[in-house]
């Protein structure tokens, strides 16, 4: 019980397997480059026609069906998710299994856990996801334990004093921060192609437009059957509450019928009492009472279905995100090829990316549903269709604006051409020129010289430019950029 009379049941944990995801920002061009690498590093690309991969990832005991997964997502969307080859467009994911055994050291306790296996997936828009599968030890973890588990494991930097002296012990290395955990012991060989920005940031991959240097977390946890849940328990899920800084089982809310409506708005209840789904910014995560046998169904779905899901959703958010931080960067005066950039890029992610039906499952739909209301998708959405209508209104303003440069400037050249005719040098031009003649011109004929010179001098120079522009676009297409 806390200070505040909030009761704090205790709940019995059968298996836990929270997985974590980290977006990332990939050098432009160093695609390919980095598939080559990992299939040397031994990460496989994971296709849907290769069933050897059904139950090579998960841990033990669990299978996932690939032609159930195949049948579960609307044929546009099965592109985009499973591209059958690696320069296909869609999420390219490789996978590698680890089986690693380590621990996670807080403040007051130590946490056993296992990574199962990982994964990269390339993305369009230069974005890419790791994933990390873990699972934490049933024997020696309470339920807060594994809460505590997901809060610290996200965590890739720690600012906050709370988040900070959680150690990782594994294969004899101690590593202080989850970043180091990753960056030098997980993925050491990616980081030569992750973008890091022009601050070079100490935090790899760091993208400015994300929410916090955290990743989100996806759980799967089974529960005994002995306790219930309740409220308190949903919403410390939702919010990743586990222990305070004195070791107290801990909530961060202490208002009854605000913790009732956060659970309201974030908990899908459609297989309770028995299933239970948290849907927050922080994590989406599966409790189930359910059997073994049920269980192990239900988690086969996780690993499936919800994964790919919120892996969707997620790249829809991050691509959102960054479309808009793009737009903010924006110098409308000097940067034009940026701006034609981004109108490409939202006009391409608009079309083949962003759709709004994704399954032909209810359940489907429902999650999807609940992905958009938490990740805010429709408005963000919005605000880059309204980015989009402003930077082609830019856009026309700046090229009404070069065009009447251009024509003042052909203006004054027609004139000027047309008050002399061109007639004054144009025969000392004819044959073999005598340079000698210039030092006997008068005002006017030096005059009708630089306007002719300059004149062709301009007519090579937008030439040159155009050609220059066309072999520019040429590439972009040869290359197939896409934001």
């Amino acid at each position: 019980m806390t200070k505040h009379s909030i009761n704090i049941h205790p709940l019995g944990v059968h298996k836990a397997m929270p997985q974590f995801l980290f977006p990332f920002s990939i050098l432009k061009k160093e695609k390919q480059s980095l598939i080559k690498l990992l299939g040397k590093e031994g990460f496989q690309f994971y296709s849907l026609e290769n069933e050897d991969l059904e139950n090579a990832f998960y841990g033990e005991g669990f299978h996932i069906s690939h032609s159930t997964l195949d049948q579960y997502f609307l044929p546009y969307i099965e592109q985009m998710l499973f591209p059958q080859a690696t320069r296909d467009p869609g999420l390219l994911r490789f996978s590698k299994s680890m089986n690693h055994s380590c621990v996670l050291k807080t403040k007051h306790h130590d946490i056993p856990f296992s990574i199962h296996s990982v994964d990269i997936i390339l993305c369009p828009f230069d974005i890419g996801i790791m994933t990390i599968r873990t699972e934490v030890n049933k024997h020696e973890s309470s339920y807060s334990d594994v809460l505590d588990f997901m809060n610290h494991f996200r965590v890739l930097e720690p600012k906050l004093a709370e988040q900070k002296a959680a150690d990782i012990v594994c294969c004899g290395e101690t590593f202080k921060t989850v970043q180091k955990y990753i960056f030098s012991h997980l993925f050491p060989f990616i980081v030569p192609f992750v973008d890091r920005g022009e601050k070079q940031s100490t935090y790899f991959g760091s993208l400015p437009y994300f929410v916090d240097e955290r990743m989100y977390t996806i759980g799967y946890i089974e529960l005994d059957d002995k306790y219930e849940m309740d409220d308190v328990n949903l919403f410390r899920t939702g919010q990743l509450n586990s222990y305070d800084q004195e070791g107290h089982l801990f909530i961060s809310a202490h208002n009854m019928d605000y913790i009732q409506n956060y659970v309201d708005t974030h908990v899908h209840k459609r297989w309770a009492p028995e299933t239970y789904y948290t849907i927050s910014d922080h994590a989406f995560t599966c409790l189930t009472f359910s059997s073994s046998s049920k269980a192990t169904a239900i988690g086969n779905e996780w690993f499936g279905q919800n994964y790919y899901n919120l892996l969707l959703h997620f790249f829809y958010k991050i691509v959102l995100l960054k479309l808009t931080y793009e737009y903010s960067t924006l110098n409308f005066e000097k940067d034009q090829d940026d701006v034609e950039k981004l109108i490409k890029s939202i006009s391409v992610f608009s079309a083949k990316f962003l759709f709004s039906e994704i399954s032909s499952r209810t359940e489907g739909q429902e999650f999807s549903q609940a992905f958009k209301e938490i990740f805010h998708i429709n408005s963000l959405y919005e605000e880059v269709k309204g980015t989009l209508s402003t930077l082609y209104q830019n856009q026309e303003k700046m090229a009404d604006k070069r065009n009447n440069y251009l024509l003042l400037i052909l203006t004054i050249y027609t004139v000027i051409s047309g008050i002399y005719g061109m007639n004054l040098v144009i025969e000392d031009w004819k044959g073999k020129i005598d340079w000698a003649k210039l030092a006997n011109y008068s005002l006017f004929e030096y005059i009708s010289l630089v306007v002719a010179v300059s004149g062709i001098i301009l007519g090579i120079a937008m030439a040159i430019g155009a050609v220059f522009k066309l072999v520019k676009e040429f590439q972009k297409k040869r290359y197939g950029e896409e934001g």
